[in-house]
C-alpha cells in the first residue's frame, strides 16, 4: 500500500509541476505582458518592438527584438519574431535569428522554418527597418 501512494505522489508532483509551468508561460511570457510598440506599417504588415529587449552588444552595435504581423498570411505564417541587429557606425543591419508563428503576436502554434544569420547589408534595402534603424542608432549633430 505505501508503494502505491509513493507512485501517486510522485504522479501528483509532477501534474503539478506541469501545470505550473503552463501557468508561467501564459502569464508571463504572452505578447500581452511584453513591452510590444508598434513603430510603422506597411504592405507587408505591422511592425512592432519591444523597448526593453534593447541591447548594447558591442561599440556601436545594438540589438532588439522585432515582431511583424503579416497582413497577408504567407503558407501559414501570421506572425514573426526576429532580433535585429543594427551597426550605427556603418549604417548596417542584420537579422540574427527569426521564428514563425500560425497566430498574430507570436500566438497560436510556432512553425519549424531553419534560419540562418544574415550578412551585414545597408539599411537603404529595407524600408520598415530601416525606420527601427533609425529609432535607435540617432546621428548627434
Amino acid at each position: 500500500m505505501v508503494h502505491f501512494y509513493r507512485g501517486s505522489f510522485r504522479r501528483i508532483l509532477n501534474y503539478m509541476r506541469k501545470v505550473g509551468v503552463l501557468a508561467f508561460i501564459l502569464f508571463f511570457l504572452t505578447p500581452g505582458f511584453c513591452g510590444w510598440s508598434e513603430t510603422s506599417q506597411s504592405d507587408k504588415g505591422n511592425y512592432y518592438i519591444d523597448p526593453g529587449s534593447v541591447l548594447l552588444v558591442d561599440e556601436g552595435i545594438k540589438s532588439v527584438w522585432v515582431l511583424i504581423n503579416f497582413k497577408q498570411a504567407n503558407k501559414s505564417v501570421k506572425s514573426r519574431q526576429f532580433k535585429l541587429e543594427m551597426d550605427c557606425l556603418s549604417s548596417e543591419m542584420r537579422i540574427k535569428s527569426m521564428y514563425s508563428y500560425s497566430g498574430y503576436f507570436l500566438g497560436g502554434i510556432p512553425i519549424k522554418d531553419y534560419y540562418k544569420t544574415e550578412e551585414w547589408r545597408s539599411i537603404d534595402t529595407d524600408a520598415d527597418l530601416g525606420i527601427i534603424y533609425k529609432q535607435f542608432c540617432k546621428k548627434k549633430n
